[in-house]
């Protein structure tokens, strides 16, 4: 048995830069057991695989996302490239108007002019009660008064510690996330007993820039961004979209609800660059997350057929 894939590269409209993803298809007549899922996820050794099924009669398309090591309930990165393939190849996927996957049902637009594909996530902002010790101390590279940094989950299966750095240098400097490689699937750090106390914990650090020089309104942030779990990732979505969360729950109530733009900018260090966008709106009071929106571009590398 063999099965069509296509392989994209996501935050990017450029070949090459950006962060692969492979887009496998399966139909209900080539059923996959979690093993064999997981095999070719391993095989392909990207930093998620996604499993793509043919839309119910309401238009929901399931899709399973793996990493190399475990299945993941959400991550940005295949989402956006998931929804770029489906909205160019619109003779076979036009029945999709929505996708799912283990953290929920995620809404999502295409826009053709732009070629831009927005993702609204099936957040659950939560934070956890450990901080661990931020890897480099001190006023050259941690603009924070805190000697320690957040861990914040944005679904259920995915947690970040969140790591301010001053400079660009300081954000170049970083070789390792602050758990070790076989810790990060270990949920040590994650609260027991919340319900989210699952999935992985890697570390996103990042170098907030002020004001994003291409957004015309001035309202935009710019960051600088890099993201090392297992591995490092040019373009994390879930992550950036931790982060933001993140960030606009700091800002202060005469900022009301929102929302919160943010454009990030991830994988320069590794010479695959991604630009991400995300939006965030805040409840009335300011204490929650209403709705996160994430953003990017995707382009398709290359077709072909994988062995099962």
């Amino acid at each position: 048995m063999s099965l069509p894939f296509t392989t994209l590269d996501v935050f990017t409209s450029k070949r090459y830069v950006g962060n692969p993803l492979a887009v496998i298809r399966v139909t209900t007549a080539t059923p996959l057991t979690e093993e064999q899922k997981q095999k070719l996820a391993t095989e392909f050794n990207l930093s998620e695989s996604v499993f793509l099924y043919q839309p119910d009669k309401d238009g929901v398309a399931v899709y399973d996302i793996f990493t190399p090591r475990s299945r993941i309930s959400f991550a940005g990165h295949p989402t956006i490239g998931t929804v770029c393939y489906i909205a160019n190849h619109p003779h076979q996927w036009h029945d999709v108007l929505k996708l799912k996957t283990q953290a929920g049902i995620v809404e999502f637009t295409y826009d053709q002019a732009t070629k831009m594909a927005t993702v609204e996530v099936p957040q659950a902002v939560y934070t956890h009660k450990a901080r661990l010790p931020h890897p480099l101390p001190g006023r050259e590279t941690n603009p924070t008064d805190s000697d320690t940094v957040p861990l914040v989950s944005i679904v259920k299966g995915m947690a970040f510690n969140l790591v301010p750095m001053k400079t660009l240098e300081a954000l170049g400097s970083v070789s390792a996330g602050l758990l070790p490689y076989e810790k990060v699937y270990a949920r040590e750090y994650l609260d027991a007993g919340s319900g989210w106390d699952v999935g992985m914990t890697g570390t996103f650090y990042y170098c907030d820039l002020g004001v994003d020089p291409d957004d015309t309104p001035g309202q935009r942030r710019l960051l600088r961004t890099r993201s090392l779990g297992s591995r490092e990732d040019p373009g994390t979505g879930s992550a950036s979209s931790a982060l933001c969360s993140y960030l606009a729950l700091r800002e202060g109530p005469e900022k009301s609800s929102g929302p919160f733009e943010f454009h990030l900018v991830q994988g320069v260090e590794m010479g695959r660059r991604c630009d991400l966008f995300v939006k965030v709106q805040r409840t009335e009071d300011g204490k929650g997350v209403e709705k996160v929106w994430l953003s990017g571009t995707a382009v398709e590398v290359m077709d072909g057929t994988v062995a099962v």
